[in-house]
């Protein structure tokens, strides 16, 4: 399988989170991405076997879930970078990190690791107030 900027670019910003066991994540992910596209930040959810992961990218913002052995990965909500307004978390015990959109619902997931949900709520307010990311 030849390497897509979309799976080294999304490799790349999974290895910034502590990581679980699941081979889903850097597998299947991946084949949902446009080829050609750029991913800025990528947050997994609680672990598991069929995780969710919120993925950032240049154009859109996705909520998707890993496959099953029976099953493909899919992707559960997609809006365009343009329609996201905020991102609010808050540590605490069931705490989700909640992605404000100018129209329509949030898009809300329970992080795994406390640390990388604030780097990444960080992170995407300030991609969101600047356009790139921190430095």
């Amino acid at each position: 399988m030849t390497s897509t900027r979309a799976a080294v670019t999304y490799a790349q910003a999974l290895n910034r989170n502590t990581l679980f066991a699941s081979p889903g994540l850097r597998r299947d992910i991946p084949r949902l991405l446009h080829p050609e596209e750029e991913v800025l930040l990528v947050l997994p959810g609680v672990a598991g076997d069929f995780p969710n992961v919120l993925i950032v990218t240049a154009t859109r913002l996705l909520l998707a879930s890993v496959a099953g052995p029976l099953k493909k990965a899919k992707i559960k909500r997609d809006v365009r970078s343009s329609d996201v307004v905020g991102v609010r978390y808050r540590p605490g015990v069931f705490t989700r990190v909640r992605v404000a959109r100018a129209s329509g619902r949030d898009i809300a997931m329970m992080p795994n690791r406390k640390a990388d949900a604030e780097r990444f709520a960080h992170e995407l307010e300030h991609l969101i107030r600047t356009g790139s990311l921190p430095s």
